[in-house]
C-alpha cells in the first residue's frame, strides 16, 4: 500500500509541475507578444513594405505583430488620430510639421544601428535641429516626357516651350514645382514674383491632384510633359508606356518618405527598432528593384540599370534639393494663394 500511494504521490507532482511549466510558459508568451501599429501609404507601397520590412522583422522578433494602418497625415494627428498609431509614415515635410507641432518622439544615435550609415539628407529635423524622424527611401521630382512626341529636356523652363503649349501637367499646390520655378527663374524666397509671372503664362492640360493622374494622362496622349516622380515614371515605362525621366540642369526635388515614432506610443523601443530594420540594406534594396526608391542607407549596393533609374550614391543625391521645410512653414499658406491667383483662369 505504501508504495502505491508513493507512486500515486510522484504521479501527481509531475501533473502539478507540468502544469506550472505550462502556466509559466504561457504567461512568459503573453508578456513578449506585442503589436507594433504603423500607418502606411497603400497600395503597391504596403505590398513592398511588408515584404521587406513587416515580414522579416516579425521573423526576428519573435511574438512581435506588425500591424500596417490608413496613412495618417498631421490634421488628424493632431486631433488624437494617432492614439493607436505607434510609428507613422509620411513625407518628409509632414514628419517635420507633426515634429514641431510635438506630436513625435525625439530620436537619438545611440537607439539605432544603423544612423552612421545614413546620407545627411536622410534625417528629418525640427525647426530646433533635434531629429524625428528618418527616411527609409529617396525619390526625385523632375520631368517626365514622351521621348517619342519631343525632345529629351535639359531645363525646367521647357515646360514653358511654346511648342508644348497645353500638353503639360503640374502638380496642384505643390511645393516642389515652386522651388523649381524659383530655381529656374532666378528668384527667392524673398521675391517670388517671378514665379507668380511664370504661371500666369503657363498652359497646361491639367493641374493635377492625385500623384497617379499623369500616368492616364500620358497612356491618352493628353499630355507630353508632365513634373513627376521618377519612381512612378520608371514603372510607367517598365509597362510599355513610351515615357521617360530627367532631372534638369538646374536640378530636381529630393522627395524623402521618412518614419517617426508617436510621442505617446507604448512601444517606442520595439518601434524605433523597426524603423532601425527599415534602414537596412536589404530593405532598402527591395524598394529600389520594385518601386524605383533609391536607398537611403550609404552602404547599399546597387548593380546594373537601376543604378541609373534611383537616386543612388552621394553625386547624385547632392545633386537634388534638399528643401528646408522649416524656412518654407512660414511662407506656405502665402505661396499657396498666390499660386492659385496666378493659375485661375
Amino acid at each position: 500500500m505504501l508504495h502505491l500511494w508513493r507512486k500515486k504521490f510522484v504521479v501527481l507532482s509531475l501533473l502539478i509541475l507540468a502544469f506550472v511549466s505550462i502556466t509559466a510558459c504561457a504567461g512568459t508568451k503573453s508578456s513578449t507578444n506585442k503589436e507594433l501599429v504603423v500607418s502606411s501609404f497603400g497600395g503597391k507601397y504596403d505590398e513592398v513594405f511588408t515584404k521587406y520590412v513587416v515580414k522579416p522583422f516579425e521573423a526576428k522578433n519573435p511574438g512581435v505583430k506588425v500591424k500596417l494602418a490608413p496613412y495618417t497625415g498631421v490634421a488628424k494627428m493632431s486631433q488624437g488620430g494617432s492614439s493607436s498609431l505607434d510609428v507613422v509614415q509620411l513625407d518628409d515635410f509632414d514628419i517635420i510639421e507633426a515634429a514641431n507641432k510635438g506630436l513625435l518622439q525625439s530620436l537619438k544615435k545611440d537607439e539605432f544601428s544603423t544612423w552612421g550609415q545614413l546620407y545627411p539628407q536622410a534625417f528629418l529635423n525640427d525647426k530646433s535641429g533635434k531629429t524625428y524622424g528618418l527616411t527609409n527611401v529617396f525619390g526625385a521630382w523632375g520631368i517626365a516626357y514622351n521621348p517619342q512626341k519631343v525632345k529629351k529636356p535639359t531645363s525646367w523652363n521647357d515646360l514653358w516651350n511654346p511648342t508644348i503649349k497645353g500638353k503639360v501637367a503640374m502638380m496642384s499646390q505643390w511645393i516642389p514645382d515652386l522651388l523649381m520655378t524659383q530655381k529656374a527663374t532666378h528668384a527667392s524666397n524673398e521675391n517670388m514674383q517671378p514665379v507668380w509671372d511664370a504661371f500666369k503664362k503657363l498652359s497646361v492640360a491639367q493641374y493635377y491632384q492625385s500623384f497617379s493622374a499623369p500616368e492616364a494622362l500620358f497612356k491618352t496622349n493628353g499630355i507630353v510633359m508632365a513634373s513627376w516622380f521618377d519612381g512612378r515614371t520608371y514603372t510607367l515605362k517598365q509597362s510599355g508606356t513610351p515615357i521617360d525621366f530627367v532631372i534638369p540642369k538646374e536640378g530636381g526635388i529630393l522627395i524623402r518618405s521618412g518614419m517617426g515614432v508617436v510621442k505617446k506610443s507604448k512601444n517606442q523601443a520595439l518601434a524605433k527598432k523597426l524603423i532601425d530594420f527599415a534602414m537596412n540594406p536589404d530593405a532598402q534594396k527591395g524598394f529600389a528593384k520594385e518601386l524605383y526608391y533609391g536607398p537611403t542607407n550609404s552602404s547599399v549596393k546597387l548593380e546594373g540599370n537601376i543604378q541609373q533609374q534611383v537616386v543612388y550614391g552621394k553625386d547624385k543625391v547632392n545633386q537634388l534639393i534638399t528643401p528646408d521645410w522649416n524656412t518654407i512653414f512660414p511662407k506656405r499658406e502665402e505661396w499657396l494663394q498666390k499660386w492659385q491667383e496666378a493659375t485661375a483662369k
